[in-house]
C-alpha cells in the first residue's frame, strides 16, 4: 500500500518583489512616463509574475512606472470575498456558483490564477471545476501548507480560504496553521500496517443483515487518527442481474462493533461500467494512536432473491485513495486502499433452519426419589437437554415429552403434573389426565419462544408425584420412570424465518437412567471399577487370573439398612434374585471363554460395631462404600469383564433372609475387558 503525500512549497518572492521596488525608487517619484520604456516596464512585470506576485501588487508596480497613481491597498490587506459561498466540497467535475467563486478568489492571487487568458482567466470565471482549476487549488494547497495537496476543496481547504477572506492575508509561502480537530491527540502522524481481515463471508443468504463483506485492520502511528471519508465500489460481474438493488438493501460501514454510517443502494452512484460507488463522509471515526482499527463494510441481502440472479459474482472494494482521514494537528491524508477487495461474493437462497437437540448438563442419573406416603413430592428433576437454533432464526410453539412408567395403572399413577423450565424459569405446566398410559406423551404447546440464530436454550422437565399407595394413594413404592424427547417426533411445532417447518435434529433419553420411586430402601451410585491380572494359581498351574473391583457408595432412604454380606456371581439372574445372594455379579465377555470363580469378596467402609452376622448396616440418610472383589482364573483363552447386577438389601439385621434387589440402572456398574490365558 502507498501513501499519497504532497508537501512541496511555493518559493519565496521576497526577492523579486524587491528588485522592482528598488527599480521604482532609482527613479524620481512620481515617475514620468518618458522615464522607462514599455518594454523596460513589460520586463519588470513579468519578472513579478515569474516570482508569483498577487495582481493588486504588479498593478500598482505598473502604475508607479507609467506615471499613474497607485491604488491604494485595502485597510488590513483582506481580500474581497465571501467565505459563506463554499458549503459542500469540490473537486473535478463539480460546476455551480460556488465553483465560479472559487476561480474569483484563486485568481486574486498570480500565484493561484486558474488562466492566464480565456475561460478561467480573471474576469471569465466559469462554473465548471476543470484541470486547470484543480491545478490552482494545488498551488493554494501548497502555499497554506494543506497535504495532501491533491485539488480536493475539504472541509480544510475550505477553513483555509476562510482565513484569507476574513483575516489579513499571510506572507505568500507561508503556511497556515491548519485546524486542529476535536477530541484527537498527537502530533503528525498517519496510518500505517494495512491488513485484509478474513472473518467475511463470500455467500450470503438473502435476508441476512449487516453481513461482513470487507475488512481492513490499520494502525494509527504518533497520533490519534479520525477517519473522514471512506469510498466503497461494488462491481456486478458473472450472469444474473446487474442492478444492485436486486441482491443489497443497503450498505453500511463500521469501526469496530460501531456503526459509523449506513447507505440504501439508491443512494449509490452508477458510472458508465455499470459499477456502483458509495461514498460516506463525516464519519469521525477514530483510532487511538498505537491501536489498530477494524474497518469493516456489511451489506443487508434482498429477502427474496430471484433464482436467475443466485451465485452472482460480486466484488466489494475500497479504490485508490479511498480512506481519508486527519491528524491531531489538521493533517488529513488520503491512503491507497486499492489493494482491499474480495471477489465471488454470492446472495443465495436462504438455507432452512435446524434445531439441534442435545443432552443438557443437568440431565439425571438414574436414583431412588424418596416419595412420602401422606403428601405429593414436587419438582422432581427427570429430563433435561439443549436447543441450539441453527441457519436462521426459529420460532418454537409446541415440544413434546415423552413419560414411561413401569406402575400397571400408567403414568397418571406416579405423576401428578409435568413442567417445562426454559434457562430456569417455568413456562408451561401440564396436568397428567388419568387416562395416561404406561408411555404418555406431554405436549408443552403454544410457547412462541423466538431463538436468534446461534442461541442455545436450556430446557429441563420436573414432575409433582402423587402420594404411594401404601395410604391408599395411586402408585406403589418401587415404581420407575424415565423421559425421553426425540427429534422425529411430528408434534414439534418449529419454523424458520421464512415460515418452513422445521423437524429437529438429534434426541434426549435418560432411559437406561430410571428414576426409581419407593418410600424406603437404598440409593446407589457407582465410585470406580478397575480390573488387573495377578500371580497365576500354584507352581504348576500357569492359567492367568484376573481382579475385578467395582466400588459403589450406598445411601439408605427412608430408615434403616441391611446390606446382605454374600456376593455371589449368578450370570442367569437377570434382574431377580433368591435370598441370601448378596450382591449380585455377573461375567461378559467379547469372546468365547471359560473362567473357575477364585474368589467373591463384598467389603465395607466405616466400623462394624452396628453390623449383623449375616448384613451391613447402614443408618438413615447416611452413605457407606462397598468393594466388590471378583477373582478369575481363566480356563479357556478369552476376554472378561465383571457387572454389578443386583443389591440384596432389608429394613432388618437378618438381610440374607430378604428378597428385595435393588436392580435399577447398573448397566454402567462394570469393569473394562481384560484378555485371561489358560496357560
Amino acid at each position: 500500500m502507498s501513501i499519497t503525500h504532497s508537501y512541496t512549497r511555493l518559493v519565496a518572492v521576497a526577492a523579486g518583489v524587491t528588485v522592482a521596488f528598488a527599480l521604482v525608487l532609482a527613479t524620481s517619484a512620481p515617475v514620468r512616463a518618458a522615464a522607462l520604456t514599455s518594454a523596460q516596464v513589460s520586463a519588470i512585470v513579468s519578472l513579478l509574475q515569474s516570482f508569483g506576485a498577487d495582481a493588486a501588487t504588479i498593478a500598482n508596480v505598473q502604475a508607479s512606472l507609467t506615471g499613474s497613481a497607485p491604488t491604494t491597498p485595502s485597510t488590513g490587506g483582506s481580500m474581497a470575498c465571501n467565505a459563506s459561498v463554499w458549503t459542500r466540497d469540490l473537486s473535478a467535475g463539480s460546476t455551480g456558483a460556488d465553483v465560479m467563486a472559487l476561480q474569483k478568489f484563486l485568481n486574486m492571487s498570480a500565484a493561484t490564477q486558474v488562466a492566464a487568458t480565456g475561460a478561467g482567466s480573471p474576469g471569465m470565471e466559469t462554473s465548471t471545476f476543470g484541470p486547470a482549476t484543480q491545478a490552482a487549488v494545488i498551488k493554494f494547497q501548497t502555499a497554506n501548507g494543506i497535504t495532501p495537496a491533491a485539488g480536493y476543496v475539504g472541509p480544510i481547504t475550505r477553513t483555509a480560504i476562510a482565513a484569507k477572506c476574513g483575516t489579513t492575508p499571510t506572507t505568500p509561502g507561508t503556511p497556515t496553521t491548519p485546524t486542529t480537530p476535536t477530541g484527537l491527540q498527537g502530533g503528525e502522524g498517519s496510518l500505517a500496517s494495512f491488513n485484509e481481515l478474513g472473518d467475511i463471508e463470500t455467500d450470503i443468504d438473502e435476508g441476512d443483515e449487516d453481513v461482513k463483506v470487507l475488512g481492513v485492520e490499520m494502525e494509527a502511528q504518533d497520533s490519534d487518527i479520525m477517519l473522514e471519508r471512506v469510498d466503497v465500489d461494488v462491481v456486478l460481474t458473472g450472469t444474473g442481474s446487474t442492478q444492485i438493488e436486486n441482491y443489497f438493501t443497503e450498505v453500511s460501514l463500521w469501526l469496530g462493533n460501531k456503526r459509523l454510517a449506513s447507505m440504501d443502494v439508491d443512494e449509490a452512484t452508477r458510472n458508465s461500467s455499470g459499477n456502483y460507488s458509495f461514498r460516506f463522509t463525516g464519519l469521525k471515526g477514530i483510532i487511538e494512536e498505537d491501536e489498530e482499527g477494524q474497518l469493516y463494510v456489511t451489506v443487508n441481502a434482498v429477502n427474496n432473491v430471484d433464482s436467475g440472479d443466485v451465485a452472482k459474482a460480486i466484488e466489494v472494494e475500497i479504490p485508490a485513495n479511498g480512506i481519508r482521514a486527519v491528524d491531531a494537528v489538521g493533517i488529513s491524508e488520503t491512503y491507497d486502499s486499492s489493494a482491499f477487495d474480495t471477489t465471488s461474493i454470492n446472495v443465495v437462497a436462504a438455507t432452512g433452519g435446524d434445531l439441534n437437540i442435545s443432552e443438557g448438563d443437568t440431565n439425571p442419573d438414574g436414583h431412588v426419589v424418596t416419595v412420602s406416603e401422606s403428601t405429593e413430592t414436587t419438582e422432581v428433576l427427570v429430563l433435561a437437554f439443549d436447543l441450539e437454533a441453527d441457519d436462521q432464526d426459529l420460532i418454537i410453539d409446541a415440544i413434546p415429552v415423552g413419560l414411561m412408567t413401569t406402575e400397571d395403572d400408567g403414568v397418571d399413577g406416579p405423576v401428578k403434573r409435568v413442567m417445562l423450565k426454559r434457562n430456569g424459569t417455568v413456562i408451561s405446566t401440564k396436568t397428567v389426565p388419568a387416562s395416561a398410559v404406561l408411555g404418555y406423551q406431554v405436549l408443552f404447546d403454544n410457547l412462541d419462544i423466538n431463538m436468534d440464530n446461534g442461541d442455545v436454550d436450556e430446557y429441563e422437565v420436573f414432575v409433582d408425584l402423587n402420594k404411594t399407595n401404601s395410604s391408599g394413594a395411586t402408585f406403589a413404592t418401587g415404581t420407575t420412570l424415565y423421559a425421553t424427547t426425540t427429534g422425529s417426533d411430528a408434534n414439534w411445532d418449529v419454523e424458520d424465518a421464512k415460515g418452513d417447518s422445521v423437524t429437529p435434529d438429534g434426541s434426549v433419553s435418560n432411559s437406561g437412567e430410571t428414576l426409581v420411586f419407593q418410600t424406603e430402601g437404598i440409593s446407589v451410585k457407582l465410585v470406580s471399577v478397575d480390573q488387573d491380572k495377578t500371580t497365576p494359581l500354584g507352581t504348576n498351574v500357569t492359567a492367568e487370573v484376573g481382579e475385578f473391583k467395582v466400588v459403589v457408595d450406598i445411601t439408605a432412604v427412608g430408615g434403616d439398612m441391611w446390606i446382605d454380606k454374600d456376593a455371589t456371581a449368578d450370570a442367569d439372574r437377570g434382574g431377580s434374585g433368591s435370598a441370601g445372594t448378596g450382591f449380585q455379579w455377573a461375567t461378559t465377555t467379547q469372546s468365547t471363554t471359560g473362567t473357575t470363580t477364585v474368589a467373591s469378596v463384598l467389603t465395607a467402609s466405616g466400623s462394624t460395631g452396628s453390623d449383623s452376622a449375616t448384613g451391613y448396616k447402614i443408618n438413615e440418610g447416611s452413605t457407606r462404600t462397598f468393594t466388590l472383589t471378583v477373582s478369575l482364573s481363566a480356563d479357556i483363552n478369552g476376554v472378561v469383564a465383571v457387572q454389578l447386577t443386583g443389591i440384596n438389601y432389608d429394613t432388618d439385621s437378618t438381610a440374607s433372609d430378604s428378597t428385595t434387589f435393588y436392580t435399577s440402572n447398573l448397566s454402567d456398574f462394570k469393569t473394562d475387558l481384560l484378555t485371561l490365558l489358560s496357560s
